[in-house]
């Protein structure tokens, strides 16, 4: 979608049953552009877009703990999980266990 992991917002406490629609309602006075709701093992939980990383960090300060169809919620940084079939791109470094400790000089 085009959107970088600072205009990202994570989303919880969604209440069952509310469309992507009227929380995109609620968050559009903070600026929300694209919001979506999860189903299955993220039920409860979304994701909402940002122009700006500005924008997304002030969705957080005023947003959180906001009711929604009387459950507040819950909104903070978006955190990407590694997946296990992640390959660096050409020019990343990948992510590998920390180096061993240096040998003890004889």
């Amino acid at each position: 979608r085009g959107f970088k992991i600072e205009q990202k917002v994570w989303i919880g406490g969604i209440p069952e049953g509310v469309t992507y629609k009227e929380l995109h309602e609620h968050l559009k006075p903070a600026g929300a552009k694209w919001v979506e709701v999860f189903t299955g093992n993220g039920q409860g939980t979304g994701v909402a877009c940002f122009a700006t990383e500005d924008e997304a960090k002030n969705a957080i300060a005023t947003l959180n703990g906001s009711p929604l169809n009387d459950a507040p919620l819950e909104l903070d940084v978006w955190v990407r999980k590694p997946r296990e079939d992640d390959v660096p791109k050409p020019g990343e470094a990948a992510v590998e266990a920390p180096p061993a400790p240096a040998p003890a000089p004889e």
